[in-house]
């Protein structure tokens, strides 16, 4: 059915905007409380839908979780191929990286690598192209450190930059420099 058909189609028009709302709000809900402090009825009640909505469209939570995941996964990937890789962006897709940490906390580590499954992983995108391009004396396992390293700070300034600009006393007039730094410092690490 094409899209033109959909519009056109009340019953079509409805599975898409109930699919939406219960989407949007299963991504919300999961990078606020991670995939064990989210039930069926407070993304449905956050989706403004019948619960049951959930296992008709979905299957299970679990189906609605991997939808928002990759949904969020594949909005990342496509600012990272539009604008490209660049130090310190991830902010950008806070909802993404606030998900896959909680995912991760969580220990759902399948819901958190989805995007090694799908085959859209920036981090396995630079690791591939650290690797392909180290020199002679660097090992697989010092490249993987590497990237390891610039992963780490990259998604802790994603999501703690308020937290460490507060705890380490940085004026505003100090922001763009120490930012400015720690670009450097990723790059150095690991080359965008």
């Amino acid at each position: 059915m094409t899209t033109s058909e959909k519009q056109h189609n009340p019953s079509m028009r409805g599975r898409v905007n109930v699919e939406g709302k219960l989407l949007k709000a299963a991504c919300k809900l999961l990078a606020q409380k991670g995939p064990k402090g989210v039930s069926n009825r407070d993304i449905a009640k956050h989706a403004g839908v019948n619960h049951g909505q959930i296992h008709h469209y979905f299957g299970s939570k679990r189906g609605l979780l991997e939808a928002a995941i990759s949904k969020l996964a594949h909005e990342h990937w496509d600012h990272t191929q539009r604008d490209g890789v660049s130090p310190l962006a991830l902010g950008k897709d806070q909802t993404y990286i606030l998900a896959v940490i909680r995912c991760a906390i969580d220990g759902d580590l399948e819901l958190a690598t989805l995007e090694l499954r799908e085959d859209i992983s920036v981090p396995r995108q630079a690791l591939q192209k650290h690797c392909d391009n180290r020199s002679p004396s660097e090992t697989e396992t010092d490249v993987k450190a590497q990237v390891a390293a610039a992963m780490a700070i990259e998604m802790a300034w994603a999501v703690l930059e308020p937290y460490i600009n507060v705890t380490l006393n940085i004026e505003p007039n100090e922001v763009d420099t120490v930012k400015q730094k720690i670009v450097d410092i990723l790059v150095s690490l690991a080359e965008y």
